[in-house]
């Protein structure tokens, strides 16, 4: 009697953790995972067209259907309507905090919002823009 009462029990413990599983697998929100050939993930900027950012101060994260990250002086959010590796930015806010980087900050941005694709090749990050190619090394999940 005591073994059906607990293969009762397990059966009800299994169904009541069926019901809050998803019905199909989801992207990861969490940085890890790949989109059209593209991780997910903390990205630096290390290249803007033809010149080299060495200050590394820019910053961007892919995950399903957001791109965030900062700049040298503010942060930022956008939402991607398209799946990698295709990039267009449906909406983009970010925060308006004074600062001396606005030239770098301000292209950043602006590149970001008119950005049409993702492209990743030996484990470097390319994001194309009206604007020019920004080059991007990952750093972190």
């Amino acid at each position: 009697m005591t073994s059906a009462f607990r293969a009762a029990a397990a059966a009800a413990a299994l169904a009541g953790l069926a019901a809050c599983a998803p019905t199909q697998p989801g992207l990861p929100h969490d940085g890890t995972g790949f989109e059209g050939g593209v991780p997910f993930g903390t990205y630096t900027i290390v290249g803007f067209g033809q010149e080299a950012v060495p200050t590394r101060d820019g910053h961007v994260r892919l995950t399903p259907g957001q791109i965030t990250g900062q700049g040298p002086c503010n942060s930022f959010t956008a939402i991607n309507t398209l799946p990698l590796p295709q990039i267009h930015i449906s909406q983009m806010n970010w925060t308006d905090n004074p600062c001396g980087h606005k030239g770098f900050e301000a292209r950043f941005f602006e590149a970001l919002t008119q950005a049409s694709e993702a492209e990743w090749t030996g484990g470097v990050l390319k994001i194309k823009s009206p604007l020019g190619w920004m080059t991007l090394e990952r750093s972190g999940n």
